[in-house]
């Protein structure tokens, strides 16, 4: 699916999560194809762990054509953010609560990484 090559907005977001993520919590280095049992399987672009457990999952994509990842991550991680360059967008999907939506001109910020704030406009190279 051409995931071998990291798109700008996720290499810039990595590095904006990078900068910002404190011990216990660590941002993933690459994208990784996950294989929780025979039945579950789920990609993610960027990951946050705290140890083994997961905090969020990164994914490029948009709802609802990624319902079904965001239900599979939600077995192992608190949140799942979709990462939608076609409309410059990151949603936060909470395992529960309200889905929130960040645009250019935001700045996002997670219950799940106190202390994060992040510039959607800087990770999709948007001047505003």
């Amino acid at each position: 699916m051409g995931r071998d090559i990291e798109p700008q907005v996720i290499k810039r977001l990595r590095a904006a999560l990078a900068a910002q993520v404190t011990a216990p919590l660590a941002v993933s280095e690459r994208h990784e194809q996950y294989f929780f049992d025979e039945d579950s399987a789920a990609y993610a672009d960027i990951d946050i762990k705290q140890g083994e457990a997961f905090a969020v999952a990164i994914v490029q994509g948009q709802l609802p054509s990624e319902e079904l990842i965001v239900r599979i991550w939600h077995r192992f991680a608190d949140e799942v953010w979709l990462v939608d360059r076609t409309d410059q967008m990151i949603s936060i999907i909470p395992r529960q609560g309200l889905i929130r939506v960040f645009a250019v001109g935001e700045t996002l910020r997670s219950e799940r990484l106190p202390g994060v704030s992040v510039s959607i406009a800087s990770i999709f190279e948007v001047s505003n």
